[in-house]
Formats: structure tokens, C-alpha cells, sequence
């Protein structure tokens, strides 16, 4: 009985921490899983995969933030869903407007489709520096906008 008491109380501990987690991170992990499945419900589903997910144990245990964990697990996990949902498509661009320049593409194609950066730059042709550069120019602008 001693030990099924034990069980019984590190399952609601685990609970509890998972909450904590959520209310702490949910809003910053789903607005990461937007970003890369616009879809509403969808996205949920990839959230509540996330916060139901053994991965988010890691979370909890590395040495490192669990914000930032939360956020790269959320980033894999919307990936994931994407791109099962889309079957493996090609690399695509996005439809270009005229306010879009090459950092918010090279973004795009990297963090919301999740094309390694070397796959990008040989997509558009550009030197892997230049990508990089983008990158750098895009969060930049982010901050200033």
C-alpha cells in the first residue's frame, strides 16, 4: 500500500509540475507553434502533445532554462506535425509581397518550415554567410518593430 501511496503522489508532483510549466510557458510555446502551423486547431493539438508529451521531463530536469526547452520541444514538435500534415512537400516560398525582403524568407524557410540553413541557402542561392546574415537582420528588426 506504502508504495502505491508513493506512486499516487509523484504522478500528481508531475501533474503539478506540468501545470506550473503551462501557465508559465503556454502562451510564449504557442505562439511558437503558430508561427508554424497557422491552423488553430491543429496548433493545439501540437500543444497539448507538448505539455502531455515524457520530453517535457527533460525539460524540467535540464540544467539549462525551461523556457528556452519548452520553446525548442514546441519548435520540434510543430515541425513534426507539419510536416506530416503537408505530407513532405517540397521546399516552398511563401508568396512574396512587396514589404517581404530576403531576412524575413530566409526565417521563414528555416524557422517556421524548419529547412536546415545550408538547404536554404542553396535553395536561393545564396552564400551559407549571407543566410546567416539574414538571420541575424530579421531578429533585428523584430526587436525594433
Amino acid at each position: 500500500m506504502g508504495s502505491l501511496k508513493r506512486l499516487e503522489e509523484t504522478s500528481v508532483s508531475k501533474s503539478t509540475e506540468r501545470l506550473a510549466l503551462y501557465e508559465k510557458y503556454g502562451a510564449m510555446a504557442y505562439g511558437v507553434i503558430l508561427q508554424i502551423i497557422p491552423q488553430p486547431e491543429l496548433a493545439q493539438q501540437v500543444m497539448v502533445d507538448l505539455f502531455a508529451s515524457q520530453q517535457l521531463e527533460q525539460c524540467i530536469k535540464a540544467p539549462t532554462s525551461p523556457g528556452c526547452n519548452i520553446v525548442r520541444l514546441a519548435r520540434s514538435k510543430a515541425l513534426e506535425a507539419n510536416l506530416r500534415a503537408t505530407s513532405s512537400a517540397p521546399l516552398s516560398e511563401p508568396p512574396q509581397s512587396k514589404d517581404d525582403n530576403a531576412a524575413s524568407l530566409v526565417f521563414d524557410l528555416s524557422f517556421r518550415q524548419g529547412y536546415p540553413l545550408r538547404t536554404v541557402a542553396e535553395r536561393l542561392q545564396m552564400p551559407y554567410a549571407d543566410v546567416m546574415k539574414s538571420i541575424r537582420n530579421y531578429f533585428k528588426y523584430l526587436r525594433t518593430s
